[in-house]
């Protein structure tokens, strides 16, 4: 039989001694323990002007540009925005439709079979959850998944996901006659939920509600149907997004 020595007071120093060792050990080859909260995520490499870039635009009515043509669509205006700064922008591989809620979003991805990586990848979801009352942690677990479908996308990198706010709609001409104070409550929660699952995750959070209010004030920037953007509301978003997600690609 095989015998078992006593654990004794020196041994157990060694051990001690011995886990520390591996410990130091392991975080000189950059190792890190699991459950360190330290590890930081890879950075990923510089996207200069004269280099390729992919974009992979996932969201909603708001992506897909409904009331729009398609040049004018913020997808397609952010790609004319990246080549004008001296990208080699591909047109962007759009995954939306008007009406698509989180779980929608999820499903059409699954069916659109995207079998290749991005360099930048932006998320615009929320507001039909928000219009239909989907239970906050529903949508807070479908868009955790999102998220996470999105990193993969992007090679991997969180800094290359550019999650963007809901609009307030509550200003449009379509709200008319509506609970616009609810519907603006609505919004702000569901933003709220999307700015920080994205701050979990890495990914950068850039608020369009300032903008989207100024519809309020200026009926052109609203679309024929009253409700979606038009094409110079885009090209305010843009405006704002381009510098962001350069400063990313750097």
């Amino acid at each position: 039989m095989l015998s078992v020595l006593p654990f004794t007071g020196s041994m157990k120093k060694l051990g001690y001694l011995l886990v520390l060792v591996i410990l130091c050990g392991c975080r000189k080859m950059g190792v890190q323990p699991v459950g360190d909260s330290t590890i930081a995520p890879v950075n990923a490499p510089a996207i200069l002007p004269g280099d390729t870039v992919t974009y992979l635009a996932l969201g909603d009515s708001y992506t897909y540009g409904a009331g729009v043509s398609l040049a004018e669509s913020y997808p397609y205006q952010l790609t004319d925005s990246l080549a004008a700064r001296g990208y080699l922008a591909a047109s962007p591989r759009v995954v939306a439709f008007q009406g698509w809620t989180a779980a929608d979003l999820l499903t059409g991805i699954k069916s659109a079979s995207l079998n290749q990586k991005f360099d930048i990848v932006t998320l615009l979801i929320g507001v039909n959850d928000q219009a239909k009352g989907t239970d906050m942690a529903a949508y807070t677990a479908h868009l955790d998944q999102l998220l996470t479908q999105s990193i993969t996308f992007a090679h991997g990198y969180p800094n290359r996901v550019f999650v963007i706010s809901i609009p307030d709609w509550s200003v449009t001409p379509f709200a008319a006659g509506m609970d616009k104070g609810s519907i603006k409550v609505g919004v702000t929660a569901f933003n709220t939920i999307n700015e920080a699952e994205a701050k979990k995750f890495g990914a950068n959070y850039i608020d369009i509600i300032a903008l989207s209010e100024t519809v309020a004030t200026d009926a052109s920037l609203t679309s024929s149907d009253g409700l979606h953007p038009s094409g110079k509301m885009y090209g305010l978003w843009v405006r704002d997004l381009a510098p962001v997600i350069t400063a990313k690609l750097k």
